[in-house]
Order: structure tokens, then sequence, then C-alpha cells
């Protein structure tokens, strides 16, 4: 299937292939890959919000892996959780589709999702969104045409007041999300959210012998620790993506214009490739010899 995807004056064509997984085309997909199979799962940022399959973390690590007959599929689902990525992998599982590595993407917004859904995993309630004016706020900035002429007509007008502007919209949009970061000790349910993750992550850990990596993409704090401690307990490897995005020299505002979609908090093409580039050396590291091997030979 396939549907148009827009933000402001852009839009583009999302197509999902027969695995369910965002692609390039509404492709037909095979369960088990001929060669090494590497698949990303997490949230929105794992499946690229707003851009074309081409441009997201997995459509760059696929363009990256190709000469070497790597296949690369993105499970990455808006908003979902370690708690429904689990059951995400599960029902895969069960359908017979394999892979070689798993790489899953967490951020800070995880442990709302999780307090979110926990009643849905738990049966208790049917999962409907609920109508969060905020999140409403930032859906208005990104589908809204009259919007965003408006906002262009004043950009016009006070130029001076352009730097950072995309920035503070991006922030309010997600503020709800992540404002227990600043004051974790007034909001305890942002514990039980990450308790809740890490035990799903440990189950994810044990569906399968594959190798797997978590990725997260905070700057440092009680999430970011938390989840360190959690990956060397683990011996899970375990990439802290911030750094990426701490350029010496240059302004929040200027790295984030670079990097994100504006007037929001995805990463664009250029921050999607940073974060493919700093994957790449862990996959090639541990993609299993021989099925690298078996990939390059030719087929009979």
């Amino acid at each position: 299937s396939h549907q148009t995807e827009q933000y402001g004056p852009e839009q583009g064509q999302i197509f999902i292939n027969s695995l369910g997984a965002k692609d390039e085309a509404c492709r037909q997909v095979p369960a088990v890959a001929a060669g090494p199979r590497v698949v990303v799962f997490g949230d929105s940022f794992a499946e690229g919000w707003g851009l074309p399959f081409a441009e997201t973390v997995p459509g760059q690590l696929r363009q990256d892996l190709a000469a070497s007959g790597v296949d690369v599929l993105g499970f990455g689902i808006s908003s979902h959780c370690p708690s429904l990525t689990e059951r995400w992998m599960r029902k895969l599982l069960r359908e017979g589709v394999r892979w070689n590595q798993a790489i899953l993407m967490i951020d800070s917004g995880d442990s709302f999702d999780e307090r979110e859904v926990k009643a849905f995993l738990e049966g208790r309630e049917r999962r409907v969104r609920k109508n969060v004016p905020k999140f409403f706020r930032l859906r208005w900035y990104e589908y809204s045409l009259t919007y965003q002429v408006v906002n262009q007509i004043w950009s016009w007008m006070h130029p001076h007041e352009n730097s950072g502007r995309d920035l503070r919209q991006a922030s309010r949009g997600n503020e709800w999300k992540v404002a227990w970061l600043d004051n974790p000790e007034e909001t305890p349910w942002f514990r039980e959210g990450l308790e809740q993750s890490a035990r799903a992550v440990a189950r994810i850990e044990e569906l399968a012998p594959y190798p797997k990596m978590m990725a997260e993409n905070k700057m440092r704090n009680d999430y970011t620790l938390f989840w360190q401690k959690f990956a060397e307990e683990r011996r899970i490897p375990f990439l802290d993506l911030s750094p990426l995005f701490e350029d010496p020299g240059k302004s929040p505002a200027q790295v984030y214009a670079e990097n994100f979609i504006p007037g929001d908090f995805h990463w664009n093409a250029r921050g999607s490739a940073r974060v493919a580039e700093a994957l790449l050396p862990w996959i090639r590291e541990n993609l299993p010899a021989r099925a690298v091997k078996s990939s390059r030979e030719p087929s009979r």
C-alpha cells in the first residue's frame, strides 16, 4: 500500500512493502533474504518520519550496504515504544521473517509512550490517541498550508527574529513528551516507563540469537545513563547519537537547521545520513562472515 505524507507545502509518497515496512516501493519482500539482512526497529526516528524511504536511516543504510549484498529493512513505526516493538518483532518472527542483525532505536519520548500504552498492553482498554492540545498544535503546523503561508510572510517581515524560530516550534511540539527530563524527581512515572521499556528490551534480546544494538538520541541525562548502564550490564552494543549533533562553533539553531525538518524534531536527510554513517562500522563488523560470503557468491 502507499499514501501521501505531507508537511506544510512539502509532500511525498510513502510506500509499504509486503512485510509491513516502509520502503521505496510497494514490493514483495521474502521472509528470508538470500544474503545477510539488517533490520531497524523503533519509533518515528527509525521510520524516518516526513522523509521518502531513500532519505531515512534504513534507506541510506540500504544504499551504503547494497554493494555488499546486504538487505536492509526499516520496521520503525511512529510512537512505538519498546513494549510495542517487542510485539511487532514477535509477530514478524511468527510469520517466518528472519534477519542477521537488529538495531533498536530508542528516545526519551518512550517513557511517555510506555505509560500511554500500559493499559492497552494489559488488555484493560482499547488504544485510542488522546486529544493532546500540544500534539495537535504541532500537527496543525505540519499540515496547514495557510499557517505555512502566514508564517513565511511573518518571516519576511521580521528577518531579524528568524534565528531559532523553527527550533522553538519543534521544542513546543514535543515538550509534552519529554518535559520530565529537566525534573525527573517531580515526575516519578518516567522511571516506571523506563523500567517497562527495559523489561521489553530484555525480552527482545531473548527472542532470537541475533546480534542486537541499541541507539539513543538524547543529550546526557538520567535517561541516557539508564540505558548506558542497561546495555553495559547485558553486553549489548550501545551508541549515543547525541555527539553527532554537537558541532563546535555552531549554535543550536544552526545545528538544528542543518539536521532537522524545519519546525519539527525529526532528522532531515542530512541528519539521517549522519546517523547511518555512525551505524555502518558496527554493522559491517558484526555481520556474520559466512552470511557476507554467501551474499557475494553467484546464484545457482
